[in-house]
């Protein structure tokens, strides 16, 4: 506000009526009706005035509005009104408006004048651009000046118009994930969990890493929300690695996803079920004694309690025919011959303290002195096998041999020979299209030429 000997105005409004305040800005319909209002203070001796409204210019240069004259006591005030029943056609945009006093007529000496900022629209048009024609950002709130007014990256006719969002709030959905991030990801801004698994699609985005679009990530079975109660990756079917996917665990065996043996047998959950046929729950499925892992090893049936009798019956047999001496109260099952490919497997179960590594046994365990060691032999590991195979076949032979007498995968048997190898236990050979595999001191001397 400017002044001159010291009468000034009290400030600028403009009516309601035709106006449109959102915050610090002021709309004005241009083309309705509105009344521009301002008090004026005298503060000289003259009493007459006149004053006029003005409007810039899109150049800034002030456009004469209306002017009126009137009386104003000295040292005394008056309200000073313009009623308007439209505005020029030129005038549309954020614009300054000023009132001016002089004394006389013709503006012949300003004394005062104030000036307020005010946005000129119409209702039909969209003065931010976003879609939305003015009259119904009213309606809905948003704002004039903004194409986004929540910020979430939608412009508000596009959420009004196409998304069906709410242009005031960035998360419709209050799912954590921003109404625009949520069109780039295939989810429902709409829907605060998109696939129903009862997690929200941004805890799925941001927390756990799951698919937002698919109740269950992992495809094993059970909804993420499932998984994460139960403590097993919604991001890996088999969380344990037993061979068992997740919901079949839970679902079909009663097995636990977080274990990969269960009962604790020594068989894996998933060996039991689809190869033996054994309880993944019970530590002795037939209930004859003996674990199902140890009859596995004896090669007596685990699903059959009447087998056990017979193979150690046979055990001890061999045992006698050897000349081992046998001792009921120390060993409860001596060894016996199962075969598998070339393999021949012994196993000896023990009562749990006696000592079968060798060596002499405990005086105080009641042994009779001089009783020979028993040697307790276990299966064979995958370098083992290998290795006894090489031996078998005077130190050579094909890699697709070994595949096939072990059953194993092509990608095993090609990661275990490569291993083996790295540490000295064997040599690979590529002779055409095959690779022929030696033990270490029985690689030929033309391994090292071109033909490897």
């Amino acid at each position: 506000m400017a002044s001159s000997a010291n009468s000034s105005f009290e400030g600028l409004s403009v009516s309601e009526k035709g106006t449109l305040q959102q915050g610090d800005q002021t709309y004005v319909w241009r083309n309705e009706s509105s009344t521009l209002s301002t008090r004026f203070h005298n503060a000289g001796n003259s009493s007459l005035y006149e004053f006029c409204a003005h409007v810039e210019d899109d150049d800034g240069k002030r456009v004469e509005l209306d002017c009126q004259q009137m009386n104003v006591d000295p040292d005394g005030s008056r309200r000073v009104t313009f009623d308007f029943e439209r505005y020029p056609e030129g005038i549309s945009g954020e614009r300054n408006v000023t009132v001016v006093a002089s004394r006389g007529f013709g503006n012949e000496e300003a004394v005062a004048e104030t000036t307020a900022t005010y946005t000129f629209v119409e209702r039909a048009g969209d003065h931010d651009g976003d879609g939305l024609v003015n009259e119904r950002e009213v309606q809905l709130g948003t704002a004039l000046d903004s194409r986004d007014t929540d910020g979430d990256g939608l412009s508000d006719g596009t959420e009004v118009d196409d998304r069906g969002t709410n242009p005031l709030d960035p998360d419709t959905d209050d799912d954590d994930l921003r109404d625009q991030q949520e069109i780039i990801l295939g989810t429902n801004p709409l829907d605060a969990d998109t696939d129903g698994d009862g997690l929200s699609d941004g805890a799925e985005v941001d927390d756990h890493g799951t698919d937002p679009q698919d109740p269950d990530s992992d495809g094993d079975g059970l909804s993420d929300d499932q998984e994460l109660a139960l403590g097993t990756d919604p991001r890996n079917e088999d969380t344990d690695g037993d061979g068992l996917l997740d919901g079949e665990e839970v679902d079909r065996h009663n097995t636990d996803p977080l274990n990969s043996d269960t009962d604790g047998d020594g068989l894996a959950d998933r060996a039991e079920v689809d190869r033996y046929g054994t309880s993944p729950l019970r530590v002795d499925t037939d209930g004859d004694g003996l674990t199902d892992s140890q009859e596995i090893a004896l090669g007596t049936n685990p699903n059959n309690p009447a087998t056990t009798v017979g193979f150690a019956g046979l055990a001890l047999a061999v045992l006698a025919g050897l000349g081992i001496w046998y001792r009921r109260s120390r060993y409860s099952v001596a060894a016996v011959v199962r075969k598998r490919g070339s393999d021949i497997v012994k196993a000896v179960k023990t009562d749990g303290d006696a000592d079968l590594r060798g060596g002499e046994r405990d005086p105080a365990a009641g042994d009779p002195a001089g009783a020979p060691p028993v040697e307790a032999q276990v299966p064979l590991s995958d370098d083992g096998r290998v290795l006894k195979m090489l031996q078998e076949e005077s130190g050579r032979l094909r890699q697709s041999e070994i595949v096939d007498r072990t059953e194993w995968s092509k990608s095993k048997v090609s990661r275990l020979l490569s291993r083996m190898e790295e540490e000295g236990k064997l040599t690979k050979i590529n002779v055409g299209r095959e690779n022929v595999i030696a033990l270490t001191d029985e690689t030929p001397d033309w391994a090292d030429s071109a033909l490897r």
